[in-house]
């Protein structure tokens, strides 16, 4: 692993030779290294080996790019992905690089990105050192109305309370002796209401995953 500057300097010839095998072993690992080249081009390769993480340089030569981990135990590479992004996961513990969407407090100087990213849109913490991830568990996540006008005065994180839409049910029966209603002008008949049947809540079928947010 090596990072060079890709000059050759006038020098003795093994010097030279030295200088120039350091130059290829760079090309030929990625430029590694726990710090970046000194001397950078457009599209250049960089792994920072202290942190297992994989650039390139953008086209402009002005910044690194950051493209994603790298995890040498298990050999496998992970895309980098923007902080606040939401990903159901399948397991029960939050993946490396991501927390629980479980409505916690955490630190702003820790998980910096992230409190770049989403603030305290989903609460303020202690109102200076922390600010809390969204609180995600049981809850079904619905698209931001954005001003389109299906489920408008809504902010971004809002939460929203169970509903039905408001709406009747009314059948005709006979009066039953106690029974409630109201009978027909002939007594013959009445608008009766149902007992109530079902469960504690309204939902769908589905499945229980963990929601995570990327940090």
């Amino acid at each position: 692993m090596a990072t060079h500057d890709y000059e050759i300097a006038n020098q003795t010839a093994s010097s030279a030779r030295t200088d120039i095998n350091n130059v290829l072993q760079a090309i030929a690992t990625n430029n590694s290294g726990t710090s970046a080249p000194s001397t950078t081009f457009a599209n250049q390769w960089w792994v920072d080996t202290q942190n297992d993480i994989l650039y390139i340089r953008n086209e402009a030569n002005t910044a690194w790019i950051k493209l994603g981990q790298l995890n040498q135990t298990s050999n496998t590479f992970s895309a980098q992905i923007p902080a606040g992004m939401v990903q159901a996961y399948a397991g029960s513990t939050a993946p490396t690089g991501w927390l629980k969407c479980n409505g916690d407090a955490v630190s702003r100087t820790t998980y910096a990105t992230l409190f770049a990213a989403i603030g305290t849109t989903y609460g303020s913490g202690d109102g200076t050192s922390t600010f809390n991830v969204p609180e995600l568990r049981g809850e079904f996540v619905r698209g931001w109305d954005d001003s389109r006008g299906v489920d408008s005065s809504r902010s971004i994180g809002s939460f929203q309370a169970d509903e039905f839409k408001s709406h009747t049910h009314t059948f005709a029966g006979s009066v039953a002796s106690g029974g409630s209603g109201s009978s027909n002008r002939d007594g013959s008949r009445a608008t009766k209401t149902t007992d109530p049947t079902g469960g504690s809540e309204t939902r769908p079928r589905n499945i229980a995953m963990l929601y995570c947010i990327k940090f």
